[in-house]
């Protein structure tokens, strides 16, 4: 009788606590870039990283609270970064002068994005992005 060889788990979701400062986000974007090596999905380090960053950052400039938690999420496809904050307001989209330094932060990561959005919640929200090997940007609210 043969015996097969027992198949690896993949590895688990990951879900951080944080609280979000300039010293975190360069933390967070060694462990979110470590992960995807883990899954064997470096081709998508780079943009899964920015958007990461760019969604932390939001939490700390445009929320109530730094305290937020952000969990990466293997897809078959690819994987969904999230970031789970207790502001109730949704993320504003919008057109920043061209000579503005910040404002871009939910325009670029619908460009990296295969699809991104936000779920509200009663106690805040989710803002996610998937993040594909073959990705074809759209906007999902």
């Amino acid at each position: 009788m043969a015996v097969a060889p027992a198949s690896e788990p993949d590895p688990p979701d990951y879900r951080q606590e944080l609280v979000a400062r300039p010293e975190t986000l360069a933390i967070m974007r060694r462990i979110v870039s470590a992960h995807l090596d883990l899954w064997d999905l470096r081709e998508l380090s780079d943009a899964a990283t920015l958007c990461a960053h760019e969604l932390l950052t939001n939490v700390m400039r445009h929320t109530g609270s730094p305290l937020c938690t952000i969990t990466l999420r293997r897809r078959p496809d690819g994987v969904r970064v999230t970031v789970s904050d207790s502001d109730t307001a949704p993320p504003e989209r919008r057109a920043p002068e061209w000579s503005e330094e910040s404002g871009r932060g939910v325009l670029l990561i619908a460009a990296l994005a295969a699809q991104c959005g936000t779920v509200m919640r009663r106690d805040g929200k989710d803002v996610w992005a998937d993040i594909r090997t073959t990705a074809s940007p759209t906007y999902a609210t």
